[in-house]
C-alpha cells in the first residue's frame, strides 16, 4: 500500500505528512466514521517486530499523558493527532520557565510510572517524543523502542522511528551506555534534558 496525500488506510484518508524516518512514515489522517483527525504511523514494509512492539506497549497503558492506540492495520498504527509543539521546538524558544517545566516534567513521570508500572520501558525518551498540547498537557510518544517485561539488551544503532532535526534518533544517552533498559534508566534523561530546558 502506497502512502500520500489522500492514501487510505482502511477507512482513514492521509492529509498531510508529520514526519518521516529510515523505516516509515507518520500521516495526519482524517476518520470519517468519528469526523476526527487521527495520526497514522507507516512503516515502510509489512508489520515489523518494531510496530508490533509499540502497538502492545501502547495497547497495554491507558493513561492522560501517554498516546492513546486507536486501530491497527497491516503495516500501520492509528493513533491520536496530538495538536501543538513538541518539547524540543519548545526548548529552541529558549529557558523554559522554572514553574512550567516543573509541570511538564512531573507529567513525563506520571506517564514514566504508568508504563513501568505495566513493566514497560520506553527506552527512547527524549524531547522530540514529547509533545505539548494547547493546554499545557503532556503526552508522551513513540512506544516503538518500549521493552516488556525483560530488561534487552540495546545498541547505540537502535532505530527510532521518526527523527527531528536537531535531535539525535539513537537512544538515550544513558540506554545507549548502560546497554539495559531499566525503569530507572529510562527515568534519568526527563531530569536531565527539563534541567537543560530551564537553563540554556
Amino acid at each position: 500500500m502506497e502512502s500520500g496525500s489522500g492514501a487510505k488506510f482502511g477507512p482513514y484518508e492521509t492529509v498531510a505528512v508529520i514526519g518521516r524516518g529510515g523505516i516509515g512514515e507518520v500521516w495526519r489522517a482524517r476518520d470519517p466514521r468519528l469526523n476526527r483527525d487521527v495520526a497514522i504511523k507507516v512503516s515502510a514494509q509489512q508489520f515489523t517486530d518494531r510496530f508490533e512492539r509499540e502497538a502492545r506497549a501502547i495497547a497495554a497503558l491507558s493513561h492522560p499523558n501517554i498516546c492513546t492506540l486507536f486501530d491497527i492495520g497491516s503495516n500501520y498504527l492509528v493513533m491520536d493527532f496530538i495538536e501543538g509543539p513538541g518539547l524540543a521546538e519548545r526548548i529552541k524558544q529558549g529557558p523554559i520557565p522554572l514553574e512550567e517545566a516543573l509541570g511538564i516534567a512531573k507529567q513525563i513521570a506520571d506517564a514514566l510510572e504508568a508504563a513501568h508500572e505495566k513493566g514497560i520501558v520506553h527506552r527512547d525518551l527524549k524531547p522530540a517524543n514529547v509533545k505539548i498540547l494547547p493546554n499545557g498537557s503532556v503526552k508522551v510518544l513513540d512506544f516503538g523502542l518500549a521493552k516488556s517485561p525483560e530488561f534487552a539488551e540495546v545498541t547505540a544503532d537502535s532505530p527510532t522511528m521518526m527523527s527531528i532535526p536537531g535531535m539525535t534518533s539513537k537512544p538515550s544517552p544513558s540506554t545507549a551506555a548502560s546497554g539495559r533498559s531499566r525503569p530507572e534508566v529510562a527515568t534519568s534523561p526527563s531530569g536531565a534534558g527539563m534541567a537543560a530546558s530551564c537553563t540554556s
